[in-house]
């Protein structure tokens, strides 16, 4: 059986420990050199959220029957571009290899619904690489549907 509960202070170190996972997947080739930056970013940002405690800024942890944590997920508000109206977005996700196919990135991503509708949050959002196709499929079996496409052009050094 896997639980879900709300983060403290005190998973920072379990969330560090597997934030690597973020980023298990083949990324672009003018991003695969900042893979280290961004799982340091990763980590700052979540380990931040839970020192704020800001009540837009929402970290879960799913556990296994054990109490072993094995995923975590951050939810924030946000304000949507066009409309101005506050929807939930997924910044963070992550299952740990053992854990995989056992169902908790299901439960991490209902609870992130149930947390949104609790905010009176209309939608909820997240972004992927492209390149992350198992990722994409847990989030297109989660009722996800493509949005946007985000295009990127490296720029000449100047």
């Amino acid at each position: 059986m896997i639980t879900v509960r709300k983060a403290l202070p005190g998973d920072a170190a379990f969330i560090a420990e597997h934030a690597h996972r973020l980023r298990d997947f083949e990324l672009p080739a003018w991003r695969s050199k900042e893979k280290n930056e961004m799982i340091k970013a990763d980590i700052h940002h979540i380990t931040k959220a839970l020192q704020d405690a800001n009540a837009n800024d929402c970290v879960f942890i799913a556990e296994d029957a054990a109490g072993k944590s094995i995923g975590f997920i951050r939810v924030v508000l946000q304000t949507d571009y066009y409309t101005g109206e506050q929807h939930a977005h997924v910044n963070d996700i992550v299952v740990i290899a053992e854990a995989e196919g056992k169902g908790a990135g299901k439960l991490l991503l209902e609870r992130a619904d149930e947390w949104a509708k609790q905010q009176q949050a209309r939608w909820i959002t997240l972004n992927v690489f492209n390149e992350n196709f198992r990722a994409r499929s847990v989030y297109e079996k989660a009722g996800y549907k493509i949005e946007w496409i985000k295009y990127l052009k490296i720029l000449e050094n100047i």
